[in-house]
């Protein structure tokens, strides 16, 4: 026993010690390592932003970024002040250096890109350097255009170099606790644990051999000599019992054959019942659901566990109580209907009711479902077993979902009525305005200085973007309260899209991209409101070249498809009131929208068309009209959706997902049914 117990306290110990070095060693390296890449990187971009602010200091007072004197002299005395950075670089816009500290620097054509820490903090491998972390912070001229960057980087060794050393003294410290440790924990095994356990093995040997006069020997520990002193104790209720056996035996002798036959068979009735007696008690304190039983009197007589919680009571104030005395102490509603229910209850029918009461130990409302069973017993007795169900939960969900639906209609409601209030109100004083602006512009030009004329340019600008907003805001709410009047007529859908592409060709200019058409030549007439259709166009198309960068690429595409269902029959085109689809294939256009921009995620596809919803965050977005991600009122998509819904056809979007890096793209499909072909 001596060597199994060391061993096994020995091993354990090398192994517990062991592993609490090996992770707080591992844990302490690498939040090291991390602390100090940070600090270094945070000690670059402070610096780097300090360079930045010194060089456009110089550039908004005229002067060329690359004929700045002095820069590769600041770069150098950057890298000699700070040992641990490696260079420091100063490039233009398309990336070549300008200035730079001493060589090695990384040089564009050998760095391979490994990766991102933040938007302005790279991973670099290069041939000289090797892996490098390189802050590279923005310059900008006065027109915030950026003409170049501030790039300060450091060595990946330099970081290895500072961990070996770190993790060597780390090492070296817990080593050596280790091995003090390890030595205590021995010694304190073998002298205070092995060596008073053998003293007490042996005297339980002498004792298993039948010597009952044992000596306990000294113990220093306290629970080791209240063992030793039991021991004795026990032999001597052992020689005691021993004396009184042997004086006792002949007596059992006789009378064992005697209760030997009786005691067998009465083992084995107490064993049945007690097996029994445990399953029904299991069965019934693991119910999920509260149950009482009671008698042919109505009198309690067993109930379980799940029953003291659910009606805030113990099982001894309910025991014995009349069940209807019980309701009336939780304030059971409708207890003359349970109790007729109660009295009328036959075998194998069971009967199903709500209970509504309050609970004993907190007054809180509860709501139970009771299903109540007569049974009867041998002597044809009438018990009855009442199992509860707990339904407040569920009770609480369904009033809180009833609650949400109807503030959710009150809310929409009043989103429309402060659309459709909102527009309105808005559109005359901003005609008003706009009616002023314009006689200032006319007939007054004359009599205003430059500077008041570019000021009313302005006004007459931010009044025409207010214009259109509050004209998306006025056909919203037309849309919304269906009162639009369509001038539908037959048209070649072509022209129509000739019409708004030739509507936001500035738009397109400006953000130098390119426009493609694949249109096709066959396509039949539909008839549609032409200015509707065009408007629905035309926020589609700017849609795309919102959210698509500049030198991006937007298509048109028009095709004549089928689809397996009415034009403009969405329901009631049979004689039960719904829309049957059959084989038969009914003529439409396709017209498909698509463009190189960031693309949308497949969760919010659905989510575009509903009024003023943006995608992404709204800090993200620009304020520009058509400028890259520029945010507007989150109407123009929803206009789509309703123009397009009353011409019958449909809307909905493609794309692979949202991705400002890779661009994947988004596609609009428009769906509009051909009346004769």
């Amino acid at each position: 026993m001596k060597s199994t117990l060391e061993r096994r306290i020995l091993i354990f110990s090398f192994l517990a010690l062991s592993l609490t070095i090996a992770v707080n060693t591992g844990f302490n390296v690498d939040s090291f390592h991390r602390s100090y890449r940070d600090g270094i990187l945070r000690r670059c971009e402070t610096l780097a932003s300090g360079l930045k602010q010194q060089i456009e200091a110089v550039i908004n007072l005229g002067i060329p970024l690359s004929e700045i004197a002095g820069l590769s002299e600041r770069s150098q005395n950057l890298v000699q002040n700070d040992p641990e950075i490696s260079y420091c670089i100063i490039e233009d816009a398309q990336g070549n250096p300008i200035f730079h500290s001493k060589p090695p620097i990384p040089e564009n054509k050998s760095v391979v890109f490994k990766g991102l820490l933040t938007p302005d903090i790279s991973i670099l491998e290069s041939h000289v350097l090797g892996k490098i972390y390189d802050v590279a912070i923005p310059l900008y001229d006065f027109n915030d255009d950026i003409i170049g960057r501030v790039r300060i980087g450091f060595q990946q060794t330099v970081l290895e170099k500072l961990t070996a050393d770190h993790f060597m003294r780390s090492l070296l410290i817990l080593g050596g606790a280790f091995l003090v440790v390890l030595a205590l924990i021995i010694l304190f095994a073998r002298y205070s644990l092995v060596q008073p356990i053998q003293k007490l093995c042996g005297i339980a040997r002498e004792i298993s051999d039948g010597n009952f006069e044992v000596i306990p020997p000294k113990m220093k520990a306290t629970e080791f000599s209240i063992l030793a002193e039991s021991f004795v104790e026990m032999a001597n209720s052992l020689r005691h019992r021993d004396l009184k056996i042997q004086e006792s035996y002949s007596e059992l002798e006789e009378t064992n054959v005697e209760l030997k036959l009786s005691y067998e068979s009465q083992e084995q009735i107490s064993a049945e019942l007690a097996r029994s007696r445990e399953m029904y008690r299991s069965l019934l304190d693991d119910a999920s659901d509260a149950i009482l039983v009671c008698d042919e009197n109505d009198d309690l007589i067993l109930i379980n566990k799940i029953a003291e919680s659910f009606f805030g009571t113990n099982r001894k104030s309910i025991v014995g109580r009349n069940y209807f005395s019980f309701l009336e102490s939780i304030q059971c509603q409708n207890i003359e209907g349970h109790y007729e229910r109660h009295q009328e209850l036959l075998p194998g029918k069971p009967e199903q009711s709500e209970i509504r009461f309050f609970r004993l130990n907190d007054h809180q409302k509860r709501l139970g479902w009771a299903t109540s069973s007569a049974i009867l017993g041998n002597d044809n007795k009438r018990f009855v077993q009442i199992i509860v169900r707990d339904a407040t939960h569920e009770e609480e969900i369904r009033n809180n979902l009833e609650k949400t639906a109807s503030e959710m209609a009150r809310l929409n409601q009043m989103k429309n009525s402060f659309l459709g209030l909102a527009s309105h109100e808005l559109k005359t004083p901003l005609t008003i305005i706009l009616g002023y602006v314009e006689l200032l512009q006319s007939e007054m030009a004359d009599q205003l200085n430059e500077n008041i004329q570019e000021m009313i340019r302005h006004i007459a600008k931010a009044g025409d973007r207010l214009s259109d907003i509050v004209r998306d805001m006025v056909d919203v709410s037309l849309l919304d309260s269906q009162s639009i009047d369509l001038v539908s007529k037959p048209v070649n859908i072509n022209e129509l899209i000739q019409q708004a592409a030739d509507t936001v060709r500035p738009y397109v200019k400006q953000r130098n991209q390119y426009l493609h058409f694949g249109l096709a030549d066959d396509l039949p007439l539909i008839k549609c409101d032409v200015t509707r259709i065009v408007q629905a166009l035309v926020n589609v198309i700017n849609n795309a070249i919102k959210f698509t960068p500049d030198s991006g690429h937007i298509t048109i595409q028009t095709r004549k498809v089928k689809r397996s269902r009415l034009p403009r029959k969405l329901s009631q085109n049979g004689n039960d009131h719904t829309c049957h689809l059959s084989h038969k294939a009914y003529p439409y256009i396709e017209i498909s929208i698509a463009d190189t921009g960031i693309g949308i995620e497949e969760a919010e596809q659905e989510a575009i068309f509903d009024k003023f919803y943006e995608v992404g965050e709204v800090e993200e977005h620009s304020t520009g009209s058509v400028a890259f991600k520029g945010r507007g009122a989150g109407l123009g998509l929803t206009i789509v959706k309703g123009v397009v819904d009353l011409h019958g056809g449909t809307v909905w979007v493609e794309s692979p997902g949202h991705d400002t890096k890779k661009m994947p793209g988004s596609t609009f499909f428009i769906l509009l049914p051909v009346e004769h072909e």
